[in-house]
């Protein structure tokens, strides 16, 4: 059974208009393998945005850290300082 996909049947409904459509152009028989791919189309995309904003969010997020460790100065830099050695 390795490799096999298993189906799962699945009821929608849909406006009249667009099952006569579905029938006409694609036709009765193939409709399932029209959504099918239509489904897993649409979900790549939506995987594919939920990606690429998950990228842009840890960049910003990143950049923030960033700009947070450059104002802020380290605990080690803050002990020099307060022993009186400075960095020359």
């Amino acid at each position: 059974m390795v490799g096999q996909r298993i189906k799962t049947t699945l009821s929608i409904t849909v406006n009249s208009h667009l099952y006569q459509r579905l029938k006409e152009e694609i036709g009765s028989r193939k409709i399932s393998g029209f959504v099918e791919k239509a489904i897993a189309k649409e979900l790549g995309e939506y995987d594919w945005k939920l990606e690429r904003e998950q990228k842009e969010f840890q960049k910003k997020l990143i950049a923030g850290y960033k700009r947070d460790a450059a104002r802020r100065p380290n605990k080690e830099d803050k002990m020099w300082e307060e022993a009186g050695i400075e960095d020359s």
